[in-house]
């Protein structure tokens, strides 16, 4: 039946192509094997050495050999990505995106470091999602968003407007202005959300009355005592300037009426300028003198109370329960608060154990019974 050769040709040709098809994409590989060029003999041993330690899963030796290789090749891309994956199978997502920024500064073109680098970032915004810090997320999305081919884009952007709304959700919540012009601050171009809350801000911002609204009030200003003058046959008469009261000014208002009214017009005729003098001395009263005001005295047993507040009684503490969230790799419990500190056990993801104590980045929690250690804050979760 297939005794042709070119009957043997098509049938070896269709056997390939279905190999190719079921085998599928080849994974690439995370790591450069390959060694700078021109190391000296000592640096490439070390280099070899770092990468097997990597690839047999000897994370912390393999951590301690790549930054004895970069203390004396700063330069290395290769070694600052390799590192990179290092810190990453560490669980220390922080330490890993610097290495891979690094050698992405220094090789800015290369296609695996970018997707190392991409990988940490979406593995750190998993932790920021569940930890309902939906601000940073945003912020490692964004420069996901920087690495990403124009294709995968929109995805991206999709996954950052979805943190956005769920931000909005916590501002309508807590409904102050201040909550709302500070989500428009940071995200003014939301299709979603932004128009909403411009309109929520003209809505609380305060109306101030304009001076048109009020006209029975323009005009009410009395005239200055002082620019009041009294008539009289031979002329206007100029009153000297009364003594004020500054706390009593109604008083020095009806004083200076008082005043005006006692020099009549039909008097004044009659009156020789001399006498007119006369008169006004005797018209000027002296000022009014207020009586002193008592203080008033104070019950002291009403004062004890005012200063005495009843303290509000305190609600029991609430045990604490924490959760392993990491991505694949058991998160390893210490003996003390440190990286570096002995590993007593390894827990699973998804295990739930007690807190008893917090330190900055740490828990102190109770992996088996009887027995306590610390884990890492970054990869647990508070589930109470």
């Amino acid at each position: 039946m297939f005794d042709s050769p070119l009957m043997r040709v098509l049938l070896i040709i269709l056997l390939f192509g279905m190999v190719g098809c079921a085998t599928g994409p080849v994974p690439v590989n995370p790591y450069f094997e390959m060694p700078p060029e021109r190391l000296p003999k000592a640096e490439l041993e070390l280099y070899n050495r770092a990468l097997e330690q990597l690839k047999n899963n000897q994370i912390d030796n393999s951590i301690e050999l790549w930054q004895r290789f970069l203390k004396n090749n700063p330069r290395s891309f290769r070694g600052y990505n390799n590192l990179g994956m290092a810190l990453y199978s560490n669980d220390q997502l922080k330490s890993s995106m610097e290495a891979f920024e690094t050698a992405l500064a220094l090789e800015p073109f290369d296609r695996k470091i970018k997707d190392n680098l991409k990988r940490a970032l979406k593995f750190q915004v998993t932790i920021l999602r569940e930890n309902k810090d939906y601000a940073t997320a945003i912020k490692h999305l964004e420069r996901v968003k920087k690495l990403t081919d124009l294709a995968e884009k929109e995805k991206v952007a999709l996954e950052i407007e979805t943190l956005q709304d769920l931000i909005y959700e916590q501002v309508k919540r807590a409904n102050t202005l201040e909550a709302y012009e500070e989500f428009l601050a940071k995200y003014p171009d939301n299709p979603k959300n932004s128009d909403e809350a411009r309109r929520l801000i003209a809505k609380m911002k305060p109306q101030e009355p304009s001076m048109g609204e009020f006209p029975e009030m323009q005009g009410e200003r009395l005239p200055d005592p002082a620019q009041r003058t009294t008539s009289s046959g031979q002329g206007t008469v100029v009153p000297e300037p009364m003594q004020s009261v500054p706390t009593l000014p109604p008083v020095r208002r009806e004083t200076i009426e008082i005043v005006a009214e006692t020099v009549q017009a039909d008097e004044a005729e009659d009156l020789s300028s001399d006498t007119q003098d006369i008169v006004m001395e005797e018209a000027k009263p002296s000022p009014k003198r207020q009586p002193p005001v008592e203080p008033v005295a104070v019950d002291p047993d009403i004062e004890m109370k005012r200063e005495r507040p009843t303290p509000p009684t305190q609600k029991p503490a609430a045990a604490k329960w924490v959760k392993v969230v990491t991505l694949k790799a058991p998160l390893r419990v210490r003996a003390a608060p440190d990286a570096k500190s002995k590993v007593l056990a390894q827990l699973p993801k998804n295990t739930v154990v007690p807190v008893f104590q917090e330190a900055k980045d740490w828990f102190q929690v109770e992996y088996q019974k009887g027995k306590k250690g610390w884990i890492s804050r970054k990869y647990s979760q508070l589930v109470n």
